[in-house]
């Protein structure tokens, strides 16, 4: 079952395809930063491994070396996505029930106009 914030996201990737050209990997430099990099780990970092607070979490091989995520560290991410899951549908909601003209007159730089 998805959460409510979840369905509001879209596949980036998948609309950007895997071009090192698009306007946001231009800005961010991350071809840049990540070249030469095992592309494999940096993957399995986006990823949230299923729930096992007790193990270690293998992240990918870095030069012929396994590289751990500890248990202890998987648990602390766990909780904080589970903070910040309760945070952006807690704006969601927020954000829903905020009028429209309230919203267009935050979102402007002018006192009297929107």
């Amino acid at each position: 079952m998805k959460r409510p914030f979840e369905s509001t996201q879209t596949d980036h990737v998948a609309a950007a395809g895997t071009s090192e050209t698009t306007p946001w990997l231009q800005h961010t430099r991350w071809a840049e930063l990540f070249r030469n990099r095992s592309l494999e780990i940096i993957a399995a970092t986006a990823k949230q491994p299923a729930l096992q607070l007790s193990r270690n979490y293998l992240l990918g091989r870095w030069q012929g070396f396994p590289l751990w995520s500890s248990a202890e560290t998987e648990a602390q991410l766990q909780i904080i996505l589970h903070g910040l899951d309760l945070m952006f549908d807690r704006a969601r909601a927020t954000l829903d029930r905020t009028p429209y003209v309230s919203r267009c007159w935050l979102n402007t730089f002018a006192k009297d106009a929107f």
